[in-house]
C-alpha cells in the first residue's frame, strides 16, 4: 500500500477513480429495499463480454434491478452502452476489507455474477459470510492468470469454491480450473458469451448512413487497424504506404486502443505524407487515413472495411477479439502475440476465416492477396461470419447454469 497509494494518486486515470473505489461514490437508490443483481465486469474487453448477458437478463427477467460495475474508467465508460438495462452504473472497490464491506452492504446484491476474471479474495469472502451466492460466468484463465494463481493456490483455491456456480469458455479452461478442485455441478462448460454480442445487427442502411457521413462509397477500398498499440501503427503506416503505391484510391482507418493518442498518430501518419483526418471530423473523402478518436464506434467501423486487421498482436499485448470484425463477414488478420484469445484464434485460422502473420512482410503481402483476390476475401468473411453463429448461444446456456439464484 505505501507504493500502491502515491501511484494511484499520481497516475491519472486511477486518480480519477481512487476514491469511488475506495467506497466513497453515490449509488442509485432501489426502491422497495428489492436487492439487485450486481455484475461486474474488469475493463473494456470484459465489459463488451457482459453487455448480451446483462441485456438478456434485463428482457427475460424485467423487473429484476441491475447494478453494474467496472473497475476502470475505460470500461465504466464502455458500460453506458447498457444504462438503459440497469439501475446503475457503479466501480468495483478496491479489495480492502473496508471498501468491499461498505459496497456490498450499500448495494446490498441478492446475486453476484463476475464475467470473465478480477478475483478478489476479501471480496469474495465476504459475500460468502453475508450468504449472497456469487457466479463467475465466461470464465477463463489466461497462461499468466494460471501461473500466478497457482502460486497462490493456498488464498484462491477457497476463492474459488465460494462461487455456487463457474461457467467456463471451453474444456481447456475446465482444465484449468479443475487443477482448484472446482468440478461439476460447480463447474459447467457454457461457452464464450461473446459470440452472443451483437455485432451483426448492423443494417444495410446504418452502413450507408455512415458512408454518407465520412464523404466515401462502398466501393472504396478501406483497411481497418482495429484497437491498435504502439508500435503497430508505424508497421500499419509504412505497409500503407507500398499498397497505396498501387492502389491510390486505397483507405487506411486507425481505431487505437486509446483514443487519447490520435494528435500523436496524426503526427506519426503525416512523416509518411498520409493525409490525417478524426473520426469527430467525418471528413474522410479527401483524407488518406481516419484517425478514431472516440470510444464505442469500433464496431461499426468493422461494417465498412474491406479487411480487418485486430490490433495488440503484432507487439506483446495478447491481441484483441477478432469476433467483431468476424460477425460482419469480414476476413481477418492479425499478428503472432493474440494469447488473449488463443482457441478463438486458432479456430479461426484452421477454418481459413483469419490469416496469422509474423511480420510487416506477410502483413503487406496478405493485405495485397486480399485486394487483388476479392472472391478470396469474401470467402475468407463468409467463413469468420458462419464461425461466429455456430457458436452462438452462450449466453443462454448460462443462464440455464445460474437460473436457479435468479
Amino acid at each position: 500500500m505505501p507504493i500502491w497509494i502515491p501511484i494511484a494518486l499520481i497516475h491519472k486515470k486511477r486518480k480519477q477513480t481512487f476514491f469511488k473505489r475506495l467506497g466513497f461514490q453515490n449509488i442509485q437508490k432501489i426502491q422497495d429495499k428489492q436487492s439487485p443483481i450486481w455484475v461486474h465486469a474488469l475493463s473494456v474487453g470484459e465489459v463488451l463480454s457482459a453487455l448480451p448477458l446483462v441485456e438478456t437478463i434485463h428482457k427475460q427477467f424485467p423487473e429484476e434491478k441491475i447494478i453494474f460495475s467496472a473497475s476502470t474508467l475505460t470500461g465504466y465508460h464502455m458500460a453506458q452502452k447498457i444504462r438503459s438495462c440497469v439501475t446503475d452504473i457503479i466501480y468495483y472497490p478496491y479489495d480492502l476489507l473496508f471498501s468491499v464491506r461498505r459496497m456490498i452492504d450499500r448495494v446490498h446484491p441478492r446475486l453476484f455474477i463476475l464475467v470473465e476474471s478480477d478475483i478478489w479474495p476479501n471480496f469474495l469472502t465476504c459475500l460468502h459470510q453475508k450468504k449472497i451466492p456469487a457466479a463467475l460466468v465466461n470464465a477463463r484463465l489466461s497462461p499468466e492468470s494460471f501461473r500466478g494463481y497457482r502460486l497462490l493456490k493456498y488464498f484462491m483455491e477457497p476463492s474459488l469454491k465460494t462461487f455456487s456456480n463457474i461457467c467456463v469458455q471451453s474444456e481447456m479452461q475446465a482444465e484449468r480450473f479443475q487443477f482448484f478442485g472446482i468440478y461439476s455441478p460447480q463447474l459447467s462448460i457454457t461457452g464464450n458469451v461473446k459470440y452472443d454480442q451483437g455485432l451483426n445487427r448492423q443494417s444495410e442502411d446504418d452502413s450507408k448512413q455512415l458512408l454518407n457521413e465520412l464523404g466515401i462509397t462502398e466501393n472504396t477500398p478501406v483497411i481497418i487497424g482495429g484497437s491498435t498499440h504502439e508500435g503497430e501503427e508505424i508497421i500499419l503506416s509504412e505497409v500503407f504506404s507500398q499498397l497505396k503505391a498501387t492502389m491510390s484510391e486505397l483507405k487506411l482507418i486507425i481505431a487505437p486502443r486509446d483514443p487519447n493518442r490520435a494528435k500523436e498518430l496524426k503526427d506519426l501518419f503525416l512523416t509518411n505524407s498520409l493525409s490525417t483526418t478524426t473520426y469527430s471530423q467525418k471528413q474522410f473523402k479527401d483524407s488518406d487515413v481516419l484517425i478514431v478518436d472516440q470510444m464505442g464506434v469500433l464496431g461499426k467501423l468493422y461494417g465498412l472495411c474491406t479487411i480487418a486487421f485486430v490490433g495488440g498482436s503484432m507487439v506483446p499485448e495478447g491481441g484483441h477479439n477478432p469476433l467483431e470484425p468476424a460477425a460482419l463477414s469480414k476476413p481477418i488478420i492479425f499478428g503472432q502475440d493474440m494469447h488473449d484469445f488463443p482457441e478463438i484464434s486458432k479456430q479461426l485460422t484452421e477454418r481459413g476465416a483469419a490469416i496469422q502473420v509474423k511480420d510487416s512482410t506477410e502483413l503487406l503481402n496478405t493485405f495485397q492477396f486480399f485486394l487483388n483476390k476479392p472472391a478470396d476475401a469474401r470467402r475468407c468473411g463468409q467463413r469468420a461470419k458462419k464461425f461466429v453463429n455456430e457458436n452462438q448461444g452462450a449466453v443462454e446456456r448460462t443462464l440455464a447454469a445460474i437460473k436457479h439464484n435468479l
